[in-house]
């Protein structure tokens, strides 16, 4: 039904002729005409003038409500998760994995530069210095534990608390958190934005605008949006045991990186204690530039599966330029 045969309707309603209508309105008879032929509409003040007199919302006028109850298309895929402690728990020993294994490789490759110094009978300063980043490397990661901790068990309670609603629709979908029956939280996303999928066993995690929710796999259908995105975006799709190879390697080469220096200079004085001279063996600086120049490389290759990249790229970047001054000094100083 067109908004002029409303008109018209509602008129009739109320005993109305079109001149009487108009007086009402403030508007001539022919204005109310062409209304009514669907040739000009009302103004936002006639149509708040209109409802006052029929006693119709103007939503219902102008068929706002059926329009968009109409338009509304309906889900492909509807979930709705419930979470519980122990399952957060699961979750919670699958993701903190890394921490340990990023640890242990710093750990141990301290302990290799200490055994390295004290051998090459490197000053007592470097080997203090390694030994102050192991304790200090030691007391971040425990402090870091602690918070990742606190922050985890902060957000299990919120989200044993919630339930949550997804709604998958051709190009998009809608995210519902409902606490104690009242939606509390509405999140839209576009396929074409997830920035990346985390599997962590029977767990997917949707990473989106900062954002990260948690889909349980085994509710899904086996056709699922989610499994076809997965399929068709393999960059951004990516397993937990991958994940942590990828992390794992690119802390090791940006520790090797910032230590570096320290193994150049450990090298530099084993052969300075041989032959007594300093300055000249500084070109062994360049032996070690193979380390950042291959974090560097690490770091691109990060970059084109879609994981964090800059730090390996810059320390890469900043250490092999050090490197490569103070190796130059064998030759500036022997010029001179």
């Amino acid at each position: 039904m067109t908004l002029g045969e409303k008109i018209q309707i509602y008129r009739k309603q109320l005993g109305m002729s079109q001149e009487e209508l108009g007086q009402k309105l403030f508007v001539s008879r022919q204005t109310i005409s062409l209304w009514e032929k669907d040739q000009t509409v009302p103004t936002i003040d006639n149509l708040i003038r209109l409802r006052d007199i029929v006693g119709v919302s103007i939503d219902e006028i102008l068929d706002v409500g059926e329009n968009k109850k109409d338009s509304d298309p309906e889900p492909s895929e509807a979930y709705q998760f419930h979470y519980d402690k122990t399952e957060l728990k699961k979750i919670y020993r699958l993701q903190s994995r890394n921490m340990y294994v990023k640890t242990a490789c710093f750990i141990c490759i301290c302990i290799f530069l200490i055994v390295l110094f004290i051998s090459s009978s490197a000053p007592d300063a470097m080997i203090g210095l390694v030994f102050g980043m192991l304790y200090m490397g030691v007391a971040f990661y425990i402090k870091g534990v602690r918070t990742y901790y606190k922050n985890w068990k902060k957000s299990t309670d919120r989200i044993c608390a919630s339930t949550y609603e997804y709604k998958l629709f051709e190009d998009y979908m809608e995210i519902n958190i409902y606490r104690e029956n009242e939606k509390n939280r509405a999140s839209k996303c576009y396929y074409k934005d997830i920035e990346q999928i985390q599997q962590f066993g029977d767990w997917l995690f949707l990473c989106f605008g900062g954002q990260s929710f948690l889909v349980r796999r085994s509710d899904l259908k086996e056709n699922s949006a989610f499994y076809s995105y997965m399929y068709n975006n393999p960059s951004k799709t990516v397993e937990a045991a991958v994940q942590n190879k990828w992390r794992i390697i690119s802390n090791i080469l940006f520790i090797a990186s910032i230590l570096s220096i320290m193994g150049a200079l450990a090298l530099v004085n084993a052969f300075s204690s041989a032959n007594g001279l300093f300055v000249e063996n500084m070109w062994l600086f360049f032996l070690m530039t193979p380390i950042p120049i291959a974090s560097i490389i690490f770091g691109f290759v990060l970059k084109s599966k879609g994981y964090r990249y800059k730090k390996n790229i810059a320390v890469g970047v900043i250490m092999t330029i050090l490197l490569c001054i103070y190796g130059s000094f064998a030759f500036i100083f022997k010029q001179i």
